[in-house]
């Protein structure tokens, strides 16, 4: 059965909030800071600590006016100095997490660092490429942004302005971004070489697609990459052919064979996959967590949020009906495997994906 707190998650996830107009100035103060700096769909809303070490990211109608409307339940208010989230028959202390002071800041050729890393709770994320080779029908990057790769020393600037932030220092590195076409892998792993030797003690972890002529696994554990996050994202091959064609060829079996290799060479606890939810029906995501953590890959379950640039602006989040069973039945699958947890294990940046701390001592501040 679901804690309040973690219902109130899920509820925030499935239907976002409205923020009131003291929350809005306090948030945004005299400089009018943003709200949020919404560079994603999973990380369009505002990012809240709530009590007993629960994070979420919700959706606000500034950004999602798609399925975020006036009527809202939920309320992010501020009073006396404190902030708090409210719908009506609970009310809980929030604190809302500020965009990082270098958000409108530029480096010296005039572009903005947060063309290059943006942070999110404790984390900095670094795109090395803008746009995308694929184009998944759920995801705005391939849409909004021409493909072309940005330069080592630029991305890593942007990371050591990132982890010196006054604001929102970042605690740990993330290299993600789109998927890059063949001539660039040389370029990207240059990218990762750059990083690691430039960040030495910085928990360091590589998103990307598995690709074998691209991520060389022991080279890239001796490099000093921490982990990596290699997303299956939907497990039901039907449909995520139809909604992300590009992936789709590595195959199901490409990903799980990868994801097997990765953890041989990283260790358990060091490889998570994410699987949407909401996009296929529940058994086929509880098949894909499954076939995961058997394979010593931690689960990570991201609920799907519709961006409203993107072919599937029009559909809906799924339920809150939907994501508690979910959660808890993908919880029972998971503790069946030793070592194995729903992931991620940073607890910050559980804030977009349907993860809960727990005793175990698996998850962790960086």
């Amino acid at each position: 059965m679901l804690e309040e707190l973690e219902l109130l998650k899920i509820e925030l996830m499935a239907k976002g909030m409205t923020v009131s107009e003291s929350a809005r100035r306090a948030i945004e103060g005299d400089k009018k800071r943003p709200l949020t700096l919404a560079d994603y769909a999973s990380t369009s809303g505002i990012s809240l600590e709530l009590p007993e070490r629960i994070w979420a990211n919700a959706p606000i109608q500034d950004f999602n006016p798609n399925f975020v409307g006036e009527g809202t339940q939920h309320i992010l208010d501020f009073r006396d100095g404190v902030f708090y989230v409210r719908n009506g028959q609970l009310e809980v202390e929030a604190k809302p997490v500020p965009v990082p002071e270098y958000h409108d800041k530029a480096n010296s050729k005039g572009e903005k660092y947060t063309n290059f890393s943006i942070t999110h709770t404790d984390r900095v994320r670094a795109s090395p490429l803008e746009g995308c080779s694929n184009n998944c029908k759920f995801c705005d990057m391939p849409l909004k942004y021409d493909y072309r790769t940005k330069t080592p020393e630029d991305i890593v600037d942007s990371i050591g302005v990132a982890l010196d932030d006054v604001i929102l220092p970042a605690r740990h590195i993330m290299l993600s971004g789109g998927t890059p076409k063949p001539e660039d892998y040389d370029y990207l792993n240059g990218v990762y070489d750059a990083v690691a030797q430039s960040f030495p003690g910085i928990s360091f972890d590589v998103m990307m697609t598995p690709i074998p002529d691209l991520l060389d696994l022991r080279r890239l554990r001796g490099v000093g990459i921490n982990g990596l996050s290699i997303n299956m994202e939907l497990y039901n091959e039907d449909i995520a052919r139809e909604i992300m064609p590009g992936k789709h060829e590595i195959s199901r079996q490409g990903y799980l064979d990868f994801i097997k290799q990765a953890v041989d060479v990283f260790g358990i606890g060091k490889v998570r996959s994410l699987l949407m939810l909401g996009l296929e029906p529940l058994e086929d995501t509880l098949k894909g967590v499954e076939e995961l953590a058997v394979r010593g890959c931690d689960p990570v379950l991201s609920p799907f949020r519709p961006d409203p640039s993107t072919p599937l602006a029009d559909k809906l989040p799924p339920t809150i009906e939907f994501m508690a069973e979910a959660y808890e039945r993908a919880r029972d699958i998971v503790s069946k495997h030793n070592g194995v947890v729903m992931g991620p294990r940073c607890i910050p940046c559980h804030h977009n994906t349907l993860t809960f701390p727990d005793d175990s001592g698996e998850y962790f501040y960086s």
